[in-house]
């Protein structure tokens, strides 16, 4: 028996409002086509966000924070 079930997480910035340089960390988990998006409370220079691969680009230590924070988040999400 097939099931259509689906489930998948992204991640994504959000630009301040007042901060147009800085934007705000979120993930959305969707499961069957309903979505839910949550803050990961981490704000990030917009310029050095990387949609394509839902990461920060660099390797300064904000980056490797930041992408540490998401491949965390990651697990848990999937675990959950």
């Amino acid at each position: 028996m097939r099931t259509s079930q689906t489930f998948s997480i992204s991640f994504f910035a959000r630009k301040k409002k007042k901060q147009p340089e800085l934007a705000l960390l979120y993930a959305r988990i969707t499961v069957d086509g309903k979505s839910l998006e949550i803050s990961l409370k981490r704000t990030l220079p917009i310029n050095k966000w990387k949609q394509s691969a839902g990461k920060m680009q660099g390797s300064r230590m904000e980056s490797q924070h930041i992408n540490k924070k998401i491949d965390e988040t990651r697990i848990l999400l999937y675990k959950a």
